[in-house]
């Protein structure tokens, strides 16, 4: 497969894979996302805001860094906060000489709190991500970005410089993270009122500190302006759940 290819037709198997699994539907209220256009006016890509099944809410981001030489991509699955559930991520800049991809569960509880909980819940993914984090393919690293390190979980996948040609298989992983996401969704907990409040709360502050201390933020409002960049992270964080 040619570069050009794996990066244009980067993340859309997964947003595909989790639309269908959560028969998933376009939110109209967010129709003016899907098309992304710069402050020049020219069409970069798109923000595809779903609901699916559970009332999760989905976010797919594309866009056009540079035309079929990078793009940007970020994939989230958000489940209600009365679901005792963490959010599925994969989202990073897939480029033809050095992309870096991530995927994670992102608890949105205390973990230490909830110790037993996430030794349970995480032990199957647990166990894969100790067979793959060694691979010399990925040179898995952990973050230096203090937002994400965190509120990352315990498997955490981050491949900092990525060959194109390893992009594909990178996206494997993040498909069998998916797998594992939505065994937990079939089995989710309910929280208690107070539980799901105190969720609530948690996710506005990991939203709020996740956009004030993103590094390439500056970048984003540099291409759309202050007003899409804010409207985009409304349909792609936790607001509303």
């Amino acid at each position: 497969m040619e570069a050009k290819d794996i990066i244009n037709g980067a993340g859309k198997a997964l947003e595909q894979k989790v639309v269908e699994a959560l028969s998933a539907e376009l939110v109209p209220e967010y129709d003016d996302l899907l098309e992304l256009r710069n402050l020049k006016g020219e069409n970069t890509g798109y923000t595809k805001i779903f609901m699916g099944d559970g009332d999760c809410k989905i976010s797919s981001m594309s866009i056009d860094v540079k035309p079929g030489m990078a793009r940007y991509i970020n994939l989230q699955i958000v489940p209600h906060a009365s679901l005792k559930m963490p959010r599925y991520v994969y989202e990073g800049l897939v480029m033809g000489h050095a992309s870096q991809l991530s995927v994670d569960l992102y608890p949105d509880m205390d973990m230490i709190d909830n110790l037993d909980w996430v030794r349970e819940q995480y032990s199957g993914i647990g166990d894969y991500y100790n067979e793959i984090r060694t691979d010399q393919e990925f040179g898995f690293s952990v973050s230096r970005t203090i937002h994400m390190r965190t509120f990352a979980s315990p498997v955490f996948l981050l491949a900092p410089k990525l060959a194109i040609d390893s992009v594909p298989a990178f996206e494997e992983k993040a498909d069998r993270y998916l797998d594992f996401w939505l065994e937990m969704l079939a089995n989710a907990e309910t929280c208690s009122d107070a539980e799901t409040e105190e969720r609530r709360a948690r996710r506005r502050i990991i939203s709020e500190q996740t956009i004030a201390l993103d590094p390439d933020r500056k970048m984003i409002t540099a291409v759309y302006g202050e007003e899409l960049t804010e409207r985009i992270e409304d349909g792609a964080m936790y607001y509303g759940l």
